[in-house]
């Protein structure tokens, strides 16, 4: 297993609040600290830390801004069962808050690859630009995950971003 499988292993066991909370901490690191993300993104906030946010965010679990941009894109992250299709009502309330301004594009960061067929096809109808971010591409990503392993976490509460370069 690697780094990453052992540290989402960990996640599983966890009470759902905390475990939603650690893995949207996880993809915000992973955005920062990806080579292809980190091009992309110029800064990441957690929904709570985003200075324009208005009341709760219905699924957004993030915002990114694209570099050198006011764009903005909004970021649900989903753990889920990597052997089991994501739904159309695993992300129904995030698709329906981020289908509007300022929001210019929307991301699902989620622990499988697997879309059904209703949620591609509603995403694909979209006017607002859907991407994904699976498992496959977390595993195949340079970012050195054990820094974010479970003692690390338990300990620290987060793990440390120069770490990961």
């Amino acid at each position: 297993m690697t780094a990453l499988e052992d540290l989402l292993d960990d996640y599983v066991f966890r009470p759902e609040p905390e475990r939603d909370t650690k893995f949207e901490e996880l993809m915000k690191a992973f955005l920062r600290a990806d080579e292809e993300w980190a091009a992309t993104f110029d800064t990441v906030w957690s929904w709570g830390e985003w200075p324009e946010r208005e009341g709760p965010g219905n699924g957004i679990d993030l915002v990114a801004r694209e570099q050198g941009t006011e764009r903005l894109a909004a970021v649900h992250c989903a753990f889920h069962d990597p052997a089991e299709s994501l739904t159309e009502a695993d992300v129904a309330a995030f698709l329906s808050a981020s289908d509007k301004a300022p929001f210019t594009t929307r991301l699902v960061v989620a622990t499988t690859d697997k879309w059904d067929k209703d949620l591609e096809d509603l995403v694909r109808a979209e006017k607002v630009p859907v991407g994904r971010i699976g498992l496959t591409r977390m595993l195949d990503s340079s970012v050195d995950w054990t820094p974010f392993g479970p003692r690390t976490m338990a300990t620290t509460g987060r793990a440390s971003r120069t770490a990961l370069h």
